[in-house]
């Protein structure tokens, strides 16, 4: 029978595809059963038997077969269209986005870059100005006199001699006073006998009345039985004086005797009206 002349099929193109495409699955099983191929060569071959089918159907399968496209218009009596679409349908909701995940492990430090080079030095700053000196203070209040100090080097003597019974000396060494004799009588050499003068009281040490810095003698003759004065002038201008007797009788050598009735030491008195500037026939 001509193509003219063939009963055109009633099932529509998406239905004769699907027919299509079931009995190449049933072959396809068919095969597989009787054991002819493996399953990946018979996987293999519908892929290639669909890729030729649709070669075959044209690419297109709503493209019209050649003998439709024959008879449509006046003379084979079709104007219906069989492949027209239906509308497209509206894109469906956009799915939940998914659960973040967790967050990966820290990678390891990396190492240490080496150090950078030091920097050059920066230039010196320029000096800084001087402040203007400031007022002088005022002078403070004069401080309290300090004590006074200790002895000075003061050293002297005197001597005297009336007859030809002694002489008399009068020694200040190391701030001690000392009234010495010597006896004269006969052809032997006497020595010089020794008193220190300094044990008796009053003796002036210091203070306000000041060091002994000098000595003198008063004497008389021991014929009748005057006292011998020795002095001493302290450091701040005072005389002060004491006495002793000469005792020629005694044997081998004459001595002093400065004690007073009851054997205690003469004290040391300073003498009435001290000197001082300016004056005539007068004094302190």
């Amino acid at each position: 029978m001509s193509p003219e002349f063939r009963t055109a099929s009633r099932l529509g193109p998406l239905a004769r595809e699907r027919f299509k495409k079931a009995g190449m699955l049933a072959s396809l099983t068919l095969v597989l059963a009787t054991g002819v191929i493996s399953p990946a060569a018979a996987a293999a071959r519908s892929v290639t038997d669909h890729e030729a089918l649709a070669t075959a159907a044209g690419g297109d399968k709503c493209e019209k077969p050649h003998h439709k496209r024959e008879l449509s218009g006046p003379a084979g009596g079709h104007d219906k269209d069989d492949c027209k679409r239906g509308p497209t349908g509206p894109t469906g909701p956009r799915g939940h986005t998914g659960a973040t995940g967790a967050t990966g492990a820290t990678g390891h430090t990396g190492a240490t870059g080496a150090t950078g080079h030091t920097g050059a030095t920066g230039a010196t700053g320029a000096t800084g100005h001087t402040g203007a000196t400031g007022a002088t203070g005022s002078t403070g209040a004069t401080g309290a006199t300090g004590a006074t100090g200790a002895t000075g080097p003061c050293a002297d003597i005197d001597a005297q001699q009336d007859s030809n019974n002694f002489e008399l000396r009068v020694a200040l060494s190391g701030g001690k006073t000392y009234a010495g004799i010597r006896d004269l009588t006969g052809t032997t050499a006497h020595p010089f006998l020794w008193t220190d003068l300094s044990t008796h009281a009053n003796y002036p040490a210091g203070g306000d009345v000041g060091f002994v810095c000098g000595t003198a003698i008063n004497g008389h003759s021991s014929n009748n039985g005057q006292p011998i004065k020795f002095d001493v002038m302290t450091t701040t201008g005072q005389v002060w004086e004491t006495t002793c007797v000469a005792v020629n009788n005694s044997q081998p050598d004459a001595t002093l005797n400065c004690n007073d009735s009851l054997g205690n030491p003469i004290r040391w008195t300073k003498v009435t009206l001290q000197p001082s500037p300016g004056v005539v026939n007068g004094g302190t």
